[in-house]
């Protein structure tokens, strides 16, 4: 057998070793070194922060559990810059994101901005999740109790909504970004003056 056949071999393996792990759910061997390649790719979030514009106005009454099962009404943060964030711990794209999040909180937690990052997974899950990543960006759940506005609905996560202090949704993506970007920073330093 020549060397390129080998090669052509072993690839061709790989890839149906890969096929197999996903279709038999063996995700988490996977996802961690898969969202640190995409974490290496994420794009720089882009906001327009022009005041002339006429942005939607944010939808107050969402209300989720912390990871202490207390309620958090989100109209407590009127006045606030919000960071709205829909992810899951299965979700790749969402553990590749949420590293440059957490950099992200850790700048700015002292600042007028509420990061509000939810799932709808299983309290204990998240929880669990979050002291293995040893995370500080705090988490909550969007349980039974939840009523999640239909602005902020997606059918793709990472979702992400920016507010500004005067209640107006001026970014929504649905996808990963690096939001530990610098010129990104430069815009949250912005916004929470």
């Amino acid at each position: 057998m020549s060397s390129k056949t080998i090669v052509q071999y072993l690839v061709g393996y790989s890839s149906f070793v890969f096929i197999a792990l996903i279709l038999t759910n063996c995700q988490p061997i996977l996802k961690a070194p898969f969202a640190a390649l995409i974490s290496a790719t994420l794009p720089t979030p882009d906001i327009d922060t022009v005041q002339s514009k006429n942005y939607p106005t944010a939808d107050y009454n969402l209300q989720v559990t912390d990871l202490d099962e207390n309620t958090v009404k989100m109209s407590n943060y009127r006045g606030k810059v919000i960071f709205l964030n829909f992810w899951a711990t299965w979700c790749m794209p969402c553990v590749a994101e949420l590293p440059s999040i957490n950099k992200l909180y850790n700048q700015f937690k002292d600042k007028d901005i509420v990061f509000l990052l939810i799932s709808n997974e299983n309290i204990d899950k998240v929880k669990k999740y979050k002291q293995r990543k040893n995370y500080d960006v705090p988490f909550y759940i969007n349980d039974e109790n939840s009523n999640i506005a239909k602005m902020y609905y997606s059918r793709r996560i990472p979702t992400t909504f920016i507010i500004n202090k005067k209640g107006q949704v001026i970014k929504a993506s649905s996808g990963p970004e690096d939001w530990d970007d610098k010129e990104f920073v430069e815009t949250v330093r912005e916004l929470v003056q």
